[in-house]
């Protein structure tokens, strides 16, 4: 692989990592309730991207897009998980007491799990990464070697951004933290993720 194609690959990565999505509310609403807990939402989504891009270094996405129904089940369950995640965002954003909401919402969350559900759950990652990777391969012996060196190169462009989104959370706690800043953050982040629950279930 030359340092012009992986450069280009490079570029359109980041333009995904950094573009908001559901991985960009769930890493930010467990920031604001500690950097640890950021932390270990970050690593769950980091985990589920080191598997969508090996399976699409190994041909396994190929195999689960030929299977309608596969993700069909797969995009059903994430449009629900993602809803759930948006009702606990909800329920702090409209409690009484929102601090005390946002407490034992996060005390009760598994912020590792949390990540990787809802990052394995979207199929369009998968695909996008089944469409994205084999196009800046160069057919020959070493496919395997640039098939990896794209997936370590996602792995690693979105924890960088994860570090980044956790920091900036974690400066920003004083004011986040907030009653009514707080309530219009769980009342965002519930609502980004109920809209994209929703674009998720109709595909």
């Amino acid at each position: 692989m030359t340092l012009e194609r992986w450069t280009a690959f490079l570029g359109v990565l980041l333009v995904v990592v950094l573009t908001p999505g559901p991985d960009f509310a769930v890493v930010l609403r467990h920031s604001l309730a500690g950097p640890a807990r950021g932390v270990r939402a970050a690593a769950g989504i980091t985990t589920g991207l080191a598997c969508h891009t090996t399976a699409a270094a190994l041909g396994l996405s190929a195999v689960l897009a030929a299977r309608p129904d596969v993700l069909t089940a797969i995009r059903l369950a994430g449009a629900a998980y993602l809803a759930w995640l948006a009702v606990q965002a909800l329920r702090a954003a409209f409690a009484r007491e929102p601090a005390a909401a946002h407490q034992r919402g996060a005390r009760s969350a598994h912020p590792y799990l949390d990540g990787l559900a809802t990052n394995l759950l979207n199929p369009k990652a998968l695909l996008f990464f089944l469409g994205l990777i084999p196009q800046f391969v160069v057919p020959g012996p070493t496919v395997t070697a640039q098939l990896l060196l794209l997936a370590g190169t996602t792995v690693v462009a979105a924890s960088l951004w994860w570090a980044v989104v956790i920091l900036a959370a974690g400066r920003g706690r004083t004011l986040l933290g907030r009653g009514r800043v707080r309530r219009a953050v769980d009342g965002v982040t519930g609502g980004v993720l109920l809209a994209v629950a929703v674009g998720v279930a109709r595909g």
